[in-house]
């Protein structure tokens, strides 16, 4: 039996490329990234850039240049770096993307193997001439041994089936035949794009963000969407009705609004009207679709949304004292510790009308103590009653106007003057 044949040459690893690359592009974001960051100067972020990627592109060089051993036998390849691969195991050779001719890449079964030479004046490592030639040899001799091999399992087949693509022979035929050469164009491409970050990222440090000017943007945007939703709700006042109030509370008012969510939780000034902006263009979007509220708006200027319910017909009461504190549940009766931290008296409810010729009865049955309530108009001078309801839920002016005699019956029974009390039309 013939002696097989060997070959040994220098190749560039392919996987050990990719993973050299990712490491190249790891090492220009991380020293490029944290140089910026600092605010170091232009000359000494392009310097430290050029010493990390200079020095890993040297180690990436030594590391992925390997030496090979290939023998061939009638029926196999021994490598040294992939082991034995067998012709039958082959599915498919091509040409690896983005090298040199001569070169290939073969698909087994379970993984994937390539050669190739790397031979450029641009190429800071590159195989020699004499190497080019033993792997263009090795590949004409195993061009014609998987020739022989498929001509053997041809003629040895029971049954002949016509192949629609090529064979691996064939591929390799055709890579053998017709070399191409785009290691230009990559080498091109990865430079220019390198490049191009660092301009970038070089241009962007310049550009700080404004946020003086956005937070003005912002700002300015807020006021001009209020007075846009202001202009909303008097036209659906008009179309809708407007509200009541009737309150000892002489310098309170009512306005009629959608709800809007004017918080900030991050406490960051940029985002201070964000919520409210989106919450108001969301409205402008579907103008009809939004519920209006009665916010009830003390005289210091404590404001409380009245919360509805399902109910056609309602309206609302609120009970407001600033110097009268709730004790938080579990603290001892008679601790006066922190007692100015404690929240302030201040609860709103809705009184559902199902049957009006029983307003006297929906009122004194709106909350438990109700009475207890009522008396702390006399009893305590800071103590503030408000009650409001609007045309659109039930309570036009005669409607409210019956519910403020009725009321006036409740206050009476609890000896309250209702002299003191005003009502104001929205």
């Amino acid at each position: 039996m013939k002696n097989p044949q060997t070959w040994q040459f220098n190749i560039l690893d392919y996987k050990r490329s990719l993973w050299g690359v990712a490491a190249c592009v790891t090492g220009f974001l991380g020293s490029c990234i944290p140089a910026l960051l600092l605010e170091l100067s232009i000359g000494i972020v392009i310097g430290v850039v050029l010493v990390v990627m200079c020095t890993l592109f040297f180690f990436m060089m030594k590391w992925t240049w390997r030496n090979e051993t290939l023998t061939l036998y009638h029926d196999r390849i021994e490598s040294a770096l992939y082991g034995t691969i067998y012709f039958t195991d082959i599915r498919k050779i091509s040409r690896p993307w983005g090298t040199d001719a001569p070169g290939v890449k073969l698909r087994l079964r379970k993984k994937r193997v390539s050669w190739y030479m790397t031979r450029s004046s641009r190429a800071v490592i590159q195989n020699t001439p004499e190497e080019v030639a033993l792997f263009k040899d090795f590949l004409r001799h195993l061009e014609a041994a998987m020739n022989k091999q498929e001509e053997k399992q041809f003629k040895t087949s029971v049954v002949k089936t016509e192949e629609v693509s090529p064979s691996p022979a064939e591929q390799l035929s055709q890579i053998n035949n017709h070399p191409n050469d785009n290691t230009s164009l990559i080498v091109g491409g990865t430079f220019i794009l390198l490049i191009m970050m660092v301009v970038a990222m070089c241009a962007t440090r310049g550009r700080k963000p404004d946020f003086a000017r956005m937070k003005a943007a912002s700002q300015e945007r807020f006021y001009s969407n209020k007075q846009k939703l202001d202009e909303l709700v008097a036209q659906r006042m008009e179309k809708e009705g407007g509200a009541f109030l009737y309150t000892n509370d002489h310098a309170a008012t009512i306005k009629l609004l959608p709800d809007i969510n004017t918080g900030n939780p991050l406490n960051i000034d940029l985002f201070q009207y964000t919520e409210a902006n989106r919450d108001m263009e969301a409205i402008f979007a579907n103008p009809d679709s939004a519920q209006l509220y009665i916010y009830v708006i003390t005289g210091d200027s404590a404001v409380r949304r009245m919360r509805s319910d399902t109910s056609s017909r309602q309206f609302f009461f609120r009970a407001y004292d600033p110097q009268q504190r709730i004790r938080p549940l579990g603290k001892p009766w008679g601790d006066t510790t922190g007692q100015y931290n404690d929240p302030v008296l201040d609860v709103s409810w809705n009184v559902p009308l199902t049957d009006t010729s029983h307003l006297l009865y929906a009122m004194d049955r709106s909350i438990p103590g109700i009475n207890i309530m009522l008396s702390q108009i006399r009893l305590r001078p800071t103590f503030r009653f408000y009650m409001t309801g609007k045309v659109k839920q039930g309570m036009n002016e005669p409607a409210f106007r019956e519910a403020v005699i009725t009321l006036n019956k409740l206050l009476h029974r609890n000896k309250v003057d209702t002299t003191t009390f005003r009502i104001t039309r929205l």
